[in-house]
């Protein structure tokens, strides 16, 4: 069976949106332990607006450790309603969200790397399909903007898996409670 870990920017208060306030926190270890992830991922699970942000960016990028030869190489699943194709070595996910998620886990040993894609966090929450967050906790009180977990959820209880300091910024990392 597959795994879906969720790798997301958030700030103290839970918000997820514009992570541009990451920026002091891309520290060589932070950096260190984003290749570590993305090279431990045998695919990448994007919302339709990461998909798109990262396919505008990604594709031109070189860098001399691989990490961009990886994203760009690595297959891609595209979750979205609005989308008719893609492009950047993706695959377009759509009807029923959790039914096709779960089919993609039962039918491979893959590891998928979610990246932000906060209302596919969300959708994927509510399912319990997500096995591992890493929360990449910045030390910065934003005030307004979306938050990872939107209200109305049932509430959830998720297992402490650690925590990993990146100077300045920390890892917390959870796991499934059931798992």
């Amino acid at each position: 069976m597959g795994k879906i870990v969720a790798s997301v920017y958030v700030t103290l208060d839970g918000v997820m949106e514009d992570p541009t306030w990451t920026q002091p926190y891309l520290t060589d270890a932070a950096q260190a332990h984003a290749r570590e992830l993305l090279f431990a991922s045998d695919a990448l699970l994007l919302g339709r607006r990461t998909y798109q942000g990262f396919a505008s960016t990604w594709p031109g990028q070189t860098d001399e450790q691989g990490f961009a030869h990886r994203m760009n190489s690595m297959p891609k699943y595209v979750v979205s309603s609005t989308l008719t194709d893609t492009s950047w070595n993706a695959e377009l996910v759509s009807g029923d969200i959790t039914a096709a998620v779960s089919l993609l886990k039962e039918s491979s040993d893959r590891t998928f790397l979610m990246y932000g894609s906060g209302e596919l966090v969300n959708t994927l929450f509510r399912a319990d399909l997500i096995d591992e967050y890493q929360l990449w906790t910045a030390p910065v009180v934003h005030g307004t903007g979306k938050r990872l977990f939107e209200e109305g959820h049932a509430p959830g209880v998720l297992k402490s898996l650690g925590a990993k300091p990146l100077g300045g910024a920390v890892i917390l990392s959870y796991g499934r409670a059931a798992a």
